[in-house]
């Protein structure tokens, strides 16, 4: 794992706190071809699903998951974040409220998703871009 890359989340995810509102930056097509398009995204949230079934310090809470269902919801979420035109509209907050999520959960989340990346090959500027939009859902996410 990149410790740049980390610090970049953890300190994005430090600005963030009571940004609940914030609007991620615009994102354009280019952003989302960084990551291979549809089916770069789909290999990424494939690698990402199967690091989170493997980390012990999480996975539980995915224990009673419909797991095509959540890759399907992760896919357009990316897409949508990266400027890929997918509509994603699912609240955060709403999503979380009663997981009870961690701070340690929510950072060895993040731990997965930037080892999903390195295996995927995502650009190190595109892994950051799309780690400082996942890192302002924070407080929508973090419940405990």
């Amino acid at each position: 794992m990149n410790k740049l890359r980390l610090a970049t989340m953890i300190g994005a995810t430090a600005l963030s706190i009571g940004a609940a509102t914030m609007t991620p930056a615009y994102a354009t097509s280019d952003d989302y071809q960084a990551f291979g398009g549809h089916a770069g995204v789909t290999a990424l949230i494939n690698t990402f699903v199967g690091n989170v079934a493997g980390d012990k310090r999480i996975n539980f809470y995915f224990a009673h998951t419909n797991i095509p269902a959540l890759k399907a919801a992760l896919v357009a979420q990316v897409c949508n974040l990266e400027g890929g035109g997918c509509p994603f509209d699912m609240s955060m907050r709403a999503i979380h409220a009663h997981m009870g999520v961690t701070q340690n959960a929510f950072n060895a989340l993040a731990e997965d998703m930037i080892r999903a990346m390195d295996t995927e090959q995502i650009p190190t500027a595109a892994q950051n871009n799309l780690l400082a939009k996942l890192a302002a859902m924070e407080p929508e996410i973090v419940t405990r």
